[in-house]
Parts: C-alpha cells; sequence; structure tokens
C-alpha cells in the first residue's frame, strides 16, 4: 500500500471513529429522552428529533462498517414516519408506537453499534486512476508500412512507438491510455496481444484504430467484431486519424473525472464521501448548510449537485427547485442521495426538478462509479448546448462567457492570465481553391493541435469562422508567448492535401495580459489589435499587445 493509500485509511478510520463516538452518544441522550416521554408525553417537535436520527443512521451506517444497526434503524424511522405525515398529530397514537418493543430495539442500537466496530472487516479503498495514464497521448503504430503516417502524426502533436510486431514493443509501452493504430491484416494478433495485457496488468483494453482499404459492411463488422473502434481507409486523412485519436484522449480522460458538488448536513458522512470521491481523481466541494449555494455554484461551475433530501431546517426538494431559478442552472443535474426507500417519494421528489435518485447506504465502489457516469453524461450534454459542432471547443458566447469567469478570478486573486486570439491567415484563399470542405480539415486541425499543445485547465474556443479565442489561467507573457510560437511552426510543418494538391497554411496570434483591464472585452479587443499587429509584420508568428494598431489591408 502506498503512503497515500495509507493516509487516506487513516482518515477513513478517524472519520468512522468520529461517527461511532457521535452516535453512541446521540443514542444514549435519545434514550433518555424516549423514557422520558413515556412517563410524560410525545411532543411532535421531540418525535422529529428521534425521527432524523434515525434517518441520518439509516442512511450512514452502512458506509461506516454498520449495516446491520443501518437496517434497524430504517425500520424504526418507517414505524414513526407516518405519524410525523399525519396532519393530526396524535400523541396517544404515538405512545402506542413508542411501545416497550420500540423502546428495546431502540436501545438494540446501542448494541449494534458497538458489534460492528469489532466485527466490520475494513473496507478496500478504491484506487484512484493513474491520470498520467488517462491523459498519455503515445500513439504506438504497429506496421512497419506504416512508418510515414507515424511520421505525420508527430507533426500533430503526438508522442509515437513504431514496432513491426507486437513482440518489439517492450510492456511498458503498453497501458490503457495508448491509441494503437495498425493495418487491417495485423488486427487479429494486435487485438489478442492487447486483451492479454490489459487482463495481465487489470486495465482497461487500449484502444485499436484500423488502417485498410476494405470499406464493404462485411469488412467493417469483422474490424468491429476483432475490437477495432474505428477504419481510415487508404490513402489516410491524417488529419481526421489525429482528430479521432484527440477525442478518444479526451474522453478517456473525462470518462475518469468530475466536479461534484455534495450538499448534506451528516458531516462525517459528507467527509468521508469527499475523501472517496477525490482519491478517485474527482474534484469535490462538499457544503453542510445551504446558505452559500449560489455563490458556491457561481464559483465552482460543477459537473453535478449530489444532495441529501433532509436537510433540517432546509428541504433538497425545495433546493432543488430554487437553484432552478436561474436560467444559468436549468441544465444543472441534480441527483439525490438518500435514504429514501419509498418509491412513490423518490418519483414525486424527482418530478420536481431534479434528474436522479441515489439510495443510501451505497458502497464507495459503486458511489465512483455511478458519479464517474453521471459527471461523463453531464459534460456530454453540456457539450451539445456549448461547444462548436465543426471543432469541439467552446463556441463564441461560451468562450466569452468562460473570459468573464476568468477575468473575476483576476480580480480577487491578482495573478497573471493570457488571452490569445487567432486566426488562420489567407484563410479565404483555401477556401476558394481548395473548397470549404478542405478549409473546415484545415480549422479542425488548428483545433486538434491547440488540445494536444495545451493545459487541460486553458479555455479554448472558435470566436468565429476562422477565429480562435485561448485563455491561459494563471500563465505569465513569455511563458504564453514561447509556447504560441512552438504552436506556430508545428502548424505550419502540417501538409493538406485536396485534388489541386498539397499545401500548408500558416496562423497569426495576438496575446494581452487579462489581469491589465478592468472589464475583460478590453483584454479580448487588446489581444485583436495584437493579432492585426502580427497580420502587418509578415503573419506566422506571435504579436503581444502594445499599442492601438490599425488593421491590415486583406487577410
Amino acid at each position: 500500500m502506498t503512503s497515500d493509500l495509507i493516509a487516506m485509511d487513516h482518515r477513513l478510520t478517524a472519520l468512522k471513529a468520529r461517527f461511532a463516538d457521535r452516535t453512541a452518544s446521540q443514542l444514549n441522550s435519545m434514550i433518555e429522552n424516549v423514557e422520558t416521554w413515556q412517563r410524560g408525553g410525545i411532543h411532535h417537535d421531540s418525535l422529529e428529533a428521534l425521527y432524523q436520527l434515525l434517518h441520518r443512521l439509516a442512511g450512514s451506517s452502512g458506509t461506516f462498517g454498520f449495516p446491520r444497526l443501518g437496517r434497524q434503524a430504517s425500520q424504526l424511522e418507517q414505524r414513526i414516519k407516518p405519524l410525523l405525515e399525519s396532519p393530526d398529530f396524535s400523541a396517544s397514537r404515538a405512545r402506542d408506537i413508542i411501545d416497550a418493543r420500540f423502546m428495546e430495539r431502540l436501545c438494540q442500537l446501542a448494541q449494534l453499534l458497538e458489534d460492528g466496530e469489532q466485527n466490520a472487516p475494513p473496507s478496500p479503498i478504491p484506487q484512484q486512476p493513474n491520470l498520467s495514464t488517462v491523459r498519455a497521448t503515445e500513439v504506438l503504430v504497429l506496421g512497419e508500412e506504416l512508418a510515414g503516417l507515424a511520421s505525420a502524426l508527430d507533426h500533430h502533436g503526438f508522442r509515437f512507438h513504431l514496432a513491426a510486431m507486437t513482440t518489439d514493443i517492450p510492456e511498458h509501452h503498453w497501458h490503457e491510455g495508448n491509441t494503437i493504430v495498425t493495418s487491417s491484416h495485423h488486427l487479429k494478433q494486435v487485438a489478442a496481444w492487447n486483451k492479454a495485457l490489459s487482463l495481465r496488468l487489470q486495465q482497461k483494453e487500449a484502444t485499436i484504430l484500423c488502417i485498410g482499404s476494405d470499406d464493404d459492411f462485411s469488412a467493417r463488422y469483422r474490424l468491429a467484431e476483432l475490437g477495432a473502434s474505428g477504419l481510415f481507409t487508404l490513402p489516410v486523412d491524417v488529419p481526421r486519424l489525429a482528430e479521432r485519436i484527440e477525442q478518444l484522449n479526451r474522453e478517456r480522460q473525462e470518462a475518469s473525472t468530475g466536479k461534484v458538488l455534495l450538499l448534506d448536513d451528516d458531516e462525517e458522512l459528507t467527509e468521508h464521501y469527499r475523501l472517496v470521491l477525490t482519491n478517485a481523481g474527482m474534484s469535490v466541494r462538499i457544503m453542510s448548510r445551504p446558505d452559500g449555494l449560489l455563490n458556491t455554484l457561481a464559483e465552482f461551475r460543477p459537473d453535478i449537485v449530489l444532495m441529501d433530501i433532509h436537510m433540517p431546517p432546509f428541504s433538497g426538494i425545495t433546493l432543488a427547485r430554487m437553484i432552478r431559478f436561474e436560467p444559468e442552472w436549468l441544465s444543472l443535474p441534480i441527483i439525490y442521495l438518500s435514504s429514501e426507500q419509498d418509491r412513490d417519494e423518490q418519483l414525486s421528489a424527482l418530478a420536481q426538478g431534479a434528474d436522479e435518485f441515489i439510495t443510501k447506504p451505497i458502497s464507495d465502489r459503486l458511489l465512483i462509479r455511478t458519479v464517474r457516469i453521471l459527471c461523463y453524461r453531464a459534460r456530454q450534454l453540456s457539450k451539445l448546448v456549448s461547444c462548436d459542432g465543426l471543432t469541439g471547443l467552446l463556441n463564441h458566447s461560451h468562450i466569452k462567457q468562460a473570459l468573464g469567469h476568468e477575468h473575476a478570478r483576476v480580480q480577487r486573486q491578482g495573478h497573471d492570465t493570457i488571452v490569445a486570439m487567432l486566426d488562420l491567415d489567407h484563410f479565404k484563399a483555401v477556401n476558394d481553391t481548395h473548397g470549404h470542405a478542405i478549409g473546415d480539415q484545415v480549422i479542425k486541425a488548428l483545433a486538434t493541435l491547440l488540445q494536444k499543445r495545451l493545459r487541460d485547465t486553458d479555455h479554448l474556443g472558435r470566436y468565429g469562422g476562422e477565429e480562435f479565442v485561448v485563455i491561459l489561467p494563471e500563465c505569465e507573457l513569455p511563458q504564453a508567448t514561447a509556447m504560441f510560437e512552438e504552436i506556430c511552426r508545428h502548424f505550419s510543418d502540417l501538409t493538406f492535401s485536396s485534388p489541386e494538391g498539397q499545401f500548408h497554411v500558416t496562423v497569426s496570434i495576438g496575446l494581452a495580459r487579462l489581469n491589465q483591464f478592468s472589464l475583460a472585452e478590453q483584454a479580448l479587443n487588446a489581444a485583436d489589435e495584437a493579432l492585426y499587429e502580427r497580420k502587418r509584420q509578415g503573419r506566422n508568428g506571435v504579436s503581444c499587445y502594445a499599442s492601438i494598431t490599425s488593421p491590415p489591408d486583406d487577410e
């Protein structure tokens, strides 16, 4: 076990001890209170306090290794729930339910707590994914006949390993983050090798893309049956292949990460969930009270919200409805995480503003898998609204929205952030000579190169036509200049083909410091002015904002 997992185990053990201590104290106090009620009288508020304790134990006990305690607490909770839901509270009916047998089972909860603490085996700690593997960009090119293709992929920013046969690939070069490119006649051998390594190393199989000449239904079905995830016919459209490889990399990364806002008044349980989900590679923000919920949503911008239904004096159902007041959050997935077992109650809650219902208790492994799927699905749906259809980058309105959020963050924190405006040189001539379909390939190739060369924390958007906007948070101007100069060099090396022949395209870039301006729009205008300055100086390079300049005569 690694030092990180040991530290994680210690934190989870400490949380379990805190849960046990607090539960023992609350149970002892509640048992004394119930004994007092039996001698005097039972009031609605007192019964509500008992219900909330039982509800909390029903939802959290299993997570901390006390499943029998959780089940019995749930049964007692269901006994008193009708009393509280009745419009006419009856003290005499309450005494009939809170009888000697109920009291006996309530006292048993303390013994179940002690038994569970002694007998529960330690829960295995779910492993955090190897993010260097998930984000890997190495391409394994198998087959000497594909050497030229491997070299072309290098220009698109991919690291590659070329080998004639699978036996020539050292095992340490293989992992689930790879994309394998091979000829269709090698596929059977490559697929068997890929599967054997995945089983031995206990990872997912790497993705295989095929290069071949047969493109009929039978050939495609055979390739899919053998495990291929794509077919590219000869001659290979390299920009399209590079785009597909980058798409696979993004999907692998997004499937293992996520941003989760967790709202629950059970502090030990929310901290447990936070530790487990963070260890699994997700970013988690927890809240025990919803007072600052709207501010947290705007600042953290989660993929999903997990919340309990019962958080006295607040209702999760009401909070979900309140979140939907703002158009910005109409599509934000809200998932209830509650011990509510009644399916009618669950459906009623879902009908009032939420999207999913997860029933407590839930195992750590199931929680991780469920949250990953929900986060991935949320991001995919968000892309349909926020991303440009051709490139997959943020569209015009959403890159401007991202610029506004980063400007607000810069104003609070004071760090350097760079705004870049990019424009393809002489792009009208590309469309006129080679056609708009080829022009689209050029636009997608630049988008793919930017995604390869920039960080996960950077914002990339297609501003319109052949113009792009990039935002680099916490980046200084000299670093940004050097990085974009390298992008210019790599892009000018790419070779595009059409019936009119092969050709190259260059890109001009203007940079400005976001923190230099009081308004985000001013920084964008400054980057645009620097871009025009680059055009005047000869294109194919980077200029930084210095002063207002007039635009060039032509594109």
